[in-house]
């Protein structure tokens, strides 16, 4: 059975009165429905695996981003400027 039968079937079912519905109709639908995870299992692993790769490119991105800023920054390469160096000794 394939998507368009399985969709033929319950426009079928839907279609029908609620006491006109066959048992067989019914529990083959039930069936299918029970049986046909497949699609789902692989959407789900699909969007695990996108928002694992995201974390990762994220962590990656900002750990580069912060890198670069710290290479780039100068504040503790030259020690500050004090006063008591440039004025010498007082007097």
């Amino acid at each position: 059975m394939n998507e368009h039968d399985l969709n033929q079937m319950l426009k079928r079912a839907a279609s029908a009165l609620p006491g006109a519905m066959h048992a067989s109709l019914g529990g083959s639908i039930m069936e299918r429905v029970k049986s046909d995870d497949g699609r789902a299992k692989r959407l789900r692993s699909f969007v695990q695996w996108l928002l694992i790769l995201a974390t990762i490119s994220g962590v990656i991105t900002a750990g580069m981003v912060c890198w670069s800023m710290a290479m780039r920054d100068t504040t503790h390469t030259t020690p500050p400027p004090m006063k008591l160096f440039r004025e010498g000794l007082p007097k």
